[in-house]
């Protein structure tokens, strides 16, 4: 729970957030819980119709955050963090997670257990794999959500899947899960781990693009250790403060299918509170280090050994 704190310590945080995020439970508790603690929230919505300038003199934000996938929101997170403001999730860990590519590659070399995947520049290249490895789920390298997700069946189905005629575009296909139409997603806040269980927003009628259905309703399930460890290993191996994991359980063990930053937190109680709670201790902390200065610092770590 968090407390008011006296006026004279106070600060800024700065959200970078798309339009489409504004009306987020966890957003609006976010702002209530910074503002009962004497803390201000600059909200900034990125345009892609605007003209932003690098160099220009930055924002006095004390803690920068970016919630969406606009890439004009992760320029001016960018930006931020280069003039020194502190960013919760880095520019460099949301450009790696985003990549899912190298995402992929990124969790493999951490354990984590991951489906077999292939990428090429054009769909129709999945045809050349084996038909054993089918079916198969397709979906753009870096792809927002369920958008653009289709199934192949078998290698001729690879005819189905819309892509640019330049081949500027990468795919990424992945071997097809069977986990009953329900998502298992692990949520992170530092190292505040939930468990959250809700119904597949992806449905397939055959080969080809997938169905986007209603989202049925989340619920919040018993964390175990595994899941808690999948959940901390994911969100270290990217330098993710807020991430999420989407986990396919099935009969054959749990596999990781995507890690992302800074995801919805549904069905998580007081998740904009823990959201708050962990950017003021992180804002605090760099606020420590500016004042005390990396030699100071230094010499009192020295001294403590």
């Amino acid at each position: 729970m968090l407390t008011p704190t006296p006026r004279e310590e106070t600060g800024t945080i700065g959200l970078i957030v798309e339009r489409r995020h504004l009306e987020a439970r966890a957003l609006a508790e976010f702002g209530d819980a910074l503002a009962m603690a004497g803390w201000r929230l600059d909200v900034v919505v990125p345009d892609a119709e605007s003209v932003y300038g690098i160099g220009a003199d930055p924002p006095p934000w004390d803690l920068a955050m970016s919630r969406g996938r606009d890439l004009a929101g992760l320029g001016i997170l960018a930006t931020a963090a280069a003039a020194g403001i502190p960013a919760l999730n880095s520019p460099a860990a949301i450009e790696l997670v985003r990549n899912k590519i190298a995402m992929n590659a990124t969790l493999l070399r951490h354990g984590v257990a991951v489906p077999a995947t292939w990428f090429a520049h054009h769909p129709r290249l999945f045809e050349r794999l084996d038909g054993s490895v089918f079916p198969l789920v397709v979906k753009p390298f870096d792809g927002d959500g369920s958008m653009g997700i289709s199934l192949l069946e078998r290698p001729q189905d690879a005819g189905l899947v819309s892509a640019p005629a330049d081949g500027r575009r990468l795919f990424v296909a992945q071997t097809l899960l069977d986990t009953g139409g329900v998502d298992l997603k692990l949520y992170g806040i530092g190292r505040d781990i939930w468990a959250v269980r809700k119904p597949s927003p992806v449905a397939f009628d055959g080969p080809g693009p997938a169905r986007i259905v209603a989202a049925g309703p989340s619920e919040l399930i018993e964390l175990d250790g595994a899941m808690r460890e999948m959940a901390i290993t994911c969100g270290q191996a990217f330098g993710l403060e807020l991430f999420g994991v989407d986990v396919a359980v099935t009969p054959h063990g749990s596999m990781v299918i995507e890690v992302n930053d800074f995801p919805t937190y549904s069905a998580v109680p007081g998740a904009g509170e823990a959201l708050a709670a962990h950017a003021l201790r992180t804002a605090r902390l760099h606020r420590f280090y500016r004042s005390v200065g990396k030699d100071r610092l230094r010499s009192l770590v020295r001294g403590a050994d």
